[in-house]
Formats: structure tokens, C-alpha cells, sequence
């Protein structure tokens, strides 16, 4: 049977330790990997299967070569997602880890803007504070639904998507098609209440582009 002296311990040093870890965060001082410890990574299992590790693709032969604007931007009103887009040369894990922690990355090799299948993945959190804003990229893309919105910004012009598909499904049941010259947008995150290998996938077409 626990004792009261005991009991209060345990009470005194849980509120101890809250107090502390509340005032570390307030200051700053607590590691951005331990504040989003709700994130489950979403490198574990993208749903492009079957497609080749690109060590850098400014050397890599490719079926279709894409012609068209590098993403910088997205935003959806709707959901209130405003990030700024990373363009890696490489599929490395370390390479790409490192770019979710800045927003919303563009997959190596996928469309550009006006020209194919463009494929952005970010993160999402369950924690409803963070110090990183980043691993709240793409919080809420499950609510997206037919014929909203979504605005991709270039180097020259605003691109605009309409939603068609929100999906969720297991990573090996999702295969993205990256080779097509259809112009698309595709956007992916983890599903941060379900399964590790779970993806929520949102597929949208192209509707009109407006010059900055």
C-alpha cells in the first residue's frame, strides 16, 4: 500500500517537473526533437514505391525531363497551411529529414510546376505546440475536401490546384505515379493518430496560373 508520504512525493516532484519543462520551453531551451516527439516520420514509407534512389538528379538520365517552375511556396486557406517549399537534388533520408524541418519539400525528380505530376510531402504533429513550426506543415490535410483550393507559388507565376482525392491508406497500398505529363499537384503527410505507415495522400489538378 502506498503511504501518504509517498504519494505526496510522487504529486510534488510531477508538478516540479511540469513547472520546469514549462519554463525550459518558454525559454527556448527545450530540444526541438523532444517538442515534436508526437511526429511520427513520414521518410519511413513514402508512397512513391518502385521508383529509383536519385543521388542527385542533375545527373540522373530520366524518362521524362521536366520542363516548368520550381515550387517555393504553398498555401490553403482553408486549412490554414502556409510553408515555404525546399527543392532537394537527392532522395537521401538525411538530405530530406533535414528539409522537412523548413516546410514542405518537393520529391527529387517528381513534376515542376506547369509540367507534370509535382509531389510535395511535409510533416504533421498531434502536439498542439511545438517549437519548430515545420512539423505543423501540413496539419489537417485530412480535412480537405472535392474542389478546394490549393496555391503553389513559382519564381514567376501563382499556381492553382483543385482538390480531387483525400485518401487514406496504408504506404504499401499507395503508389504515387510521378512519370505522367498531366498537370497535377500531390500532397502527403503521416497520419499522426493512426498507424506508423499510414499516409494521407491529397491529389489535385491544375485549374489556372496568374503572373506575380
Amino acid at each position: 500500500m502506498i503511504s501518504k508520504k509517498h504519494r505526496e512525493f510522487v504529486v510534488w516532484f510531477t508538478v516540479v517537473f511540469l513547472a520546469t519543462f514549462t519554463g525550459l520551453y518558454i525559454l527556448g531551451l527545450v530540444p526541438s526533437e523532444l517538442a515534436s516527439s508526437g511526429q511520427t516520420s513520414i521518410l519511413d514509407a513514402l508512397p512513391t514505391a518502385g521508383l529509383p534512389v536519385i543521388e542527385d538528379t542533375t545527373t540522373l538520365a530520366t524518362k521524362h525531363s521536366f520542363q516548368g517552375e520550381e515550387p517555393i511556396h504553398i498555401t490553403i486557406d482553408k486549412i490554414g497551411v502556409d510553408a515555404s517549399i525546399s527543392n532537394p537534388v537527392s532522395t537521401d533520408t538525411d538530405v530530406l529529414d533535414a528539409d522537412l524541418t523548413h516546410g514542405a519539400v518537393h520529391y527529387p525528380g517528381s513534376g515542376l510546376l506547369a509540367d507534370g505530376n509535382l509531389f510535395l510531402f511535409g510533416h504533421s504533429t498531434n502536439w498542439s505546440v511545438v517549437q519548430n513550426q515545420a512539423y505543423k506543415t501540413f496539419n489537417d490535410l485530412n480535412k480537405l475536401q472535392t474542389g478546394d483550393l490549393i496555391k503553389v507559388t513559382g519564381k514567376t507565376k501563382v499556381f492553382t490546384y483543385s482538390v480531387t482525392s483525400v485518401r487514406l491508406a496504408d504506404s504499401d497500398q499507395i503508389w504515387v505515379d510521378l512519370s505522367g505529363d498531366k498537370q497535377m499537384l500531390t500532397l502527403s503527410t503521416c497520419n499522426t493518430f493512426g498507424q506508423k505507415q499510414e499516409r494521407y495522400v491529397v491529389q489535385a489538378d491544375f485549374v489556372s496560373s496568374q503572373a506575380l
